[in-house]
């Protein structure tokens, strides 16, 4: 099952080292959700969620567009976790 969602980036700072540290964190979390990330703001290629590095090369700012697909047979409790994320990011 793929789920797919859009997630706009309120952290005035955008999605520096620590916050995609703690975002690879939680998408490693579940190994048999595959998560792909896309900056729509950008026209970025999909990188994968669970590599510190393709995720920091997202160089995502405060108020861009980030475009999550989430693969596997149970992706909603990951999406939860990362939308919960977000939400607390600042």
């Amino acid at each position: 099952m793929n789920l797919e969602m859009d997630i706009t980036v309120n952290s005035k700072h955008g999605l520096h080292v620590r916050p995609c540290t703690s975002l690879v964190k939680i998408c490693m979390s579940d190994p048999s959700v595959t998560v792909k990330i896309k900056n729509v703001s950008e026209d970025s290629d999909y990188v994968d969620g669970k590599s510190m590095m393709q995720v920091s090369s997202l160089r995502a700012a405060y108020g861009q567009v980030l475009h999550f697909v989430f693969i596997g047979d149970k992706p909603q409790g990951l999406a939860d976790r990362v939308e919960d994320f977000f939400s607390r990011l600042d």
